[in-house]
């Protein structure tokens, strides 16, 4: 299987394929209603599967960080299953922010289609950029465990944490609109309820990330050179993330790691409890330099503590949002962390994981200057080096799962 993903050459004239390829998928994706429908719109592109898969060409087999529908991606969970197919991938997990509605609709689709599909989640916490994988890689003892009342206590957790979201996000779309109209957009042009209860298909809650999708698209070329912002990641760092934090809706850069990660942590206590083998992954630790401020020392001491206190397994490593340099600094803290385990001076039932199968994907939206991050590739764009993605997995994809497996056998017998 493919372990490196960096184009070093590069071919542009094959990037150039690959994204319109890739936007005949996501036409194609949004007008079916089933994968049968789906291949026939594919095919009457002149894109049937087998040459999606030739021409598209994933670097990687697996993506454990995709978003749905059902929190701020804008993709239906069963159509994942579709997507992950038509790509060639052999195994997906849904990890949406708070939520775990989808795992199921993914989880039957992918079943059918031949696709390994693992049930998961993206667990917010207190501290910006800090946020925890959850995976669930016994589907069926997940799904059991979600009866139980132990299971409904889990759902009730997190349907006050999408409630708050919700709230925080309609607060900041009359920010966000107010800002543009700063910017010269009409207001007739501005971002509405109604786009947003369009994206979500009538479901809530709504996520402060559409927002940021749907506020670029009212940028103009002009006004996104002289704003420096071309992608929804500046978009929500530049304009949602502060209009959050002036609003109070947002997470704190500054609250106490053990205060920030409290409730989580003890709903963690409670899932190795109740025996379903759950899988816990520290996701994306660049931001917690880009949003959380934290220094390489504080963000060094956070995996430390993690490990001991909320039965961190793992460390998303050479994901969408590294570099090689990024890559580095992390291997070289989760070494640390583990000589002290394999020490005994630091408790956990093993050597921290590294995950870096992992593209945190949302909107299936290549570009070719700036790129989106696209499910299986991280970001991907005309640049050298990102013409097929930037993820830099340092492990093999059937290593990493086994590892995972192991893991979580682990946990769920204590």
């Amino acid at each position: 299987m493919t372990t490196t993903t960096n184009d070093t050459g590069g071919d542009l004239a094959a990037y150039r394929i690959r994204e319109q390829t890739l936007y005949h998928v996501r036409d194609a994706l949004q007008a079916a209603n089933s994968w049968d429908a789906f291949a026939e719109a594919l095919s009457a592109r002149g894109v049937p599967e087998a040459r999606v898969r030739q021409l598209v060409d994933p670097p990687v087999t697996m993506d454990l960080h995709v978003h749905s529908t059902c929190s701020d991606g804008q993709t239906p969970p069963r159509k994942l299953a579709w997507l992950a197919r038509v790509l060639g991938l052999e195994a997906v997990a849904l990890t949406d922010h708070d939520s775990v509605d989808g795992t199921r609709d993914l989880y039957g689709e992918a079943m059918l289609l031949g696709v390994s599909a693992i049930p998961g989640v993206e667990l917010s916490t207190g501290r910006s950029g800090l946020e925890l994988l959850v995976y669930f890689p016994d589907a069926g003892a997940f799904f059991g465990f979600l009866t139980t009342p132990r299971g409904r206590r889990l759902a009730k957790f997190l349907e006050r944490r999408q409630q708050a979201v919700h709230e925080a996000t309609l607060k900041v779309l009359a920010s966000v609109n107010r800002w543009l109209k700063k910017q010269g957009v009409p207001a007739e042009e501005q971002v509405t309820e109604e786009e947003l209860d369009a994206w979500y298909g009538g479901r809530q809650p709504y996520y402060p990330g559409t927002v940021a999708v749907l506020g670029l698209k009212r940028l103009d070329e002009r006004r996104r050179k002289r704003l420096g912002i071309h992608d929804p990641r500046a978009f929500n760092t530049q304009v949602v993330t502060p209009a959050l934090k002036r609003l109070g809706g947002g997470t704190s850069t500054r609250t106490p790691i053990d205060e920030a990660t409290g409730e989580v942590r003890a709903e963690l206590a409670r899932l190795q409890r109740a025996d379903v083998g759950s899988v816990v992954i520290l996701a994306h630790p660049k931001e917690l330099v880009t949003k959380g401020k934290m220094t390489l020392g504080q963000v060094a001491r956070t995996i430390r503590y993690l490990t001991a206190e909320a039965r961190l397994d793992g460390v998303e490593v050479g994901c969408a949002r590294d570099t090689d340099a990024d890559v580095r600094v992390w291997r070289e803290m989760i070494d640390e962390v583990n000589a002290d385990i394999a020490r005994g001076d630091l408790s956990a039932p093993g050597p921290l994981l590294m995950s870096g199968y992992t593209s945190d994907f949302h909107v299936l939206a290549p570009g070719r200057a700036t790129g989106e991050i696209t499910i299986a590739f991280g970001l991907l764009n005309e640049r050298p080096g990102h013409r097929r993605g930037n993820l830099r997995p340092q492990t093999g994809a059937e290593e990493l799962l086994e590892a995972v497996r192991r893991r979580a056998l682990l946990r769920a017998n204590g």
